[in-house]
């Protein structure tokens, strides 16, 4: 008996085992169902290849890739399914194809991944530098033969705070590029300021003895804080296609290898302003001018009539952004109105200036109410000479004016004062009532002549109005898209900079009238219905913490940011580039 159990626990034991054995052997035979192969290796860094994954239809679930971003972008992933038949037993295979790039030189694991319960193996892979020691560029990224790389650099080393850098970038190339694009500049500095400088340039340049093909183009930097500036590497990505010709394959200009090219890192030191200058007195430019015109001859005016002047300040390495409201002290004897100023950026068609020309104008009427000579004071405008690297002012000296004759009044009649002002009249006013008064001409005549006259008016006062009615609309709304819009945009990034969420919100609002041609605009929901993703999930934000009672913070900084994006979105569509769409 007791043998006989003995025999029974032998034998339990044996099939445990037996079946331990067989599960593990299933475990690893189902593992290795999954295999996991490259297109090449080594690989280049600024080339792409493909990482093709393989599992039978026993895979325990879809695959998880997340683990292969810390070391690669994947651009694209495709799958596939494939049935197939050995010895009359059919058998499916999946198939995920993932076009990836990486991000490094080195050495690196391909990590296994996960399939549910099944797991890949992992695999080693080579990423080497594509400049070779006997041939690189002067960026340190040519292959050889040297076809194409990525060029980035400032202008200057150091300079000083608002001032004006200039960031360049070249794409240098010896083969056809399709399905291109350039990533934005990005600097250590969350608030500096980055403008695009004119369209990109094309042309021609040789090194090491290779003729190349160049695309150029040019930022313009104002760093807001002092110390290190740095700018990011500049990403390029493009399909490179030797071949001159294209085929009946190649339609919709998707072939030829993917590379992605990454410019150097540039950095700058960033100079604080001096102590001894007040900081609301701050312009650093390389030139800055004042300029005075005026409408009429200043030396013989006359008295009650208006004449206009015009002071415009051109700041040369300044946005326009950044130039001062100018003060005008009164003048005891002359009524001035000033116009509201307008602001433009220009680049230099004569290449004399390789940045951004800022430029401010305004215009103010004067009107002398009596004759006799004015002073008006001087106007000046302190700056700092970023060339010289000292204190400058800008001047416009005392100006004299002289005006002659006298004023004329208007006659005001009020319901509740006899009080009259009295129109000087002239020779011509008083030679028509009395040659009325003299007249022997028949009444009826007279009364014939006024119906004529009046019917006559009333015809022109239709015309007139039915002319300005088409034409009104058209007028201002030119005038309010290039010179309120563009005040406005000051005033929203200056709110948001200042943390004001209502101030920001009503000028948000009157932006949007104009940025989108919609005057039913009332609120910022309104403006999700016209606006990007992106800015209306930050408008949502800037709504809660304006009305949600918990009063909720509010990230001020990352509303300016998708703000100025918003604007950039719209002016690719008006800005032709060499590289389309290069973005």
């Amino acid at each position: 008996m007791v043998k006989k159990i003995y025999t029974n626990k032998l034998l339990l034991s044996l099939l445990l085992i037996i079946g331990i054995g067989f599960s593990t052997i299933s475990a690893v035979a189902q593992a290795s169902n999954i295999t996991v192969t490259t297109s090449h290796n080594p690989v280049a860094l600024d080339d792409s290849f493909h990482l093709i994954y393989e599992a039978d239809s026993s895979v325990d679930d879809d695959p998880d890739f997340t683990p292969l971003y810390k070391n690669f972008d994947v651009l694209s992933s495709s799958q596939s399914t494939n049935m197939r038949s050995i010895n009359g037993n059919w058998s499916m295979k999946k198939t995920w194809d993932l076009t990836v790039i990486a991000k490094d030189v080195g050495k690196f694991t391909v990590p296994a991944i996960t399939f549910g319960s099944d797991i890949s193996p992992a695999i080693q892979i080579t990423v080497a530098n594509s400049t070779s020691p006997n041939s690189t560029s002067p960026d340190g990224q040519a292959s050889i033969p040297a076809k194409i790389f990525l060029e980035s650099s400032l202008d200057k080393t150091s300079g000083w705070v608002q001032s004006q850098f200039i960031f360049t970038v070249r794409l240098l190339r010896t083969v056809n590029i399709t399905s291109a694009s350039l990533s934005d500049p990005e600097t250590s500095d969350a608030d500096a300021i980055i403008q695009k400088i004119g369209d990109d340039s094309q042309y021609q340049t040789t090194r090491n003895g290779i003729r190349y093909e160049v695309i150029e183009r040019r930022y313009a930097v104002f760093p807001q804080r002092s110390g290190q500036l740095k700018i990011n590497p500049i990403t390029f990505e493009g399909r490179v296609n030797s071949s001159q010709a294209r085929t009946i394959f190649d339609q919709f200009r998707m072939s030829g290898q993917l590379k992605r090219l990454r410019s150097k890192a540039v950095s700058a030191t960033i100079k604080p302003a001096p102590k001894n200058i007040n900081l609301q007195d701050w312009l650093p430019a390389s030139q800055l001018k004042l300029i005075e015109e005026w409408s009429d001859d200043i030396s013989s005016l006359k008295a009650g009539e208006p004449v206009t002047r015009t002071i415009t300040i051109v700041a040369d390495g300044l946005s326009s952004e950044q130039l001062p409201d100018l003060i005008f002290s009164e003048v005891k004897g002359i009524k001035q109105y000033p116009d509201k100023a307008v602001t433009e950026n220009r680049t230099d068609s004569n290449g004399t200036s390789k940045g951004i020309i800022g430029i401010k104008q305004v215009k103010i009427a004067l009107i002398p109410s009596a004759a006799g000579s004015y002073t008006l004071p001087e106007i000046k405008l302190q700056w700092w000479n970023t060339k010289t690297n000292k204190a400058e002012i800008a001047r416009i000296v005392e100006t004299v004016i002289s005006a002659t004759g006298t004023a004329a009044n208007t006659v005001i009649n009020t319901p509740n004062a006899n009080t009259t002002t009295t129109i000087e009249p002239s020779a011509t006013t008083l030679a028509q009532p009395q040659a009325a008064t003299q007249t022997t001409e028949p009444p009826y005549w007279k009364w014939l002549s006024y119906a004529l006259a009046t019917a006559w008016l009333i015809t022109l006062l239709m015309l007139f109005k039915r002319q300005r009615a088409t034409n009104k609309p058209a007028k201002q709304k030119l005038e309010k898209s290039s010179v309120s819009l563009k005040a406005l945009t000051a005033i929203v990034e200056k709110n948001t900079k200042n943390h004001d969420a209502e101030q920001t919100k009503e000028a948000l609002i009157e932006w949007a009238k104009i940025f989108f041609t919609d005057n039913a605009i009332s609120n910022l929901s309104l403006i999700s219905k016209h606006c990007s993703a992106a800015l209306s999930a930050e408008l949502e934000s800037l709504n809660q913490a304006l009305y949600n009672p918990q009063k909720p913070d509010w990230d001020s900084k990352a509303l300016l940011i998708v703000f100025k994006q918003e604007q950039a979105l719209t002016t690719e569509h008006q800005q032709t580039s060499a590289l389309k769409p290069l973005y």
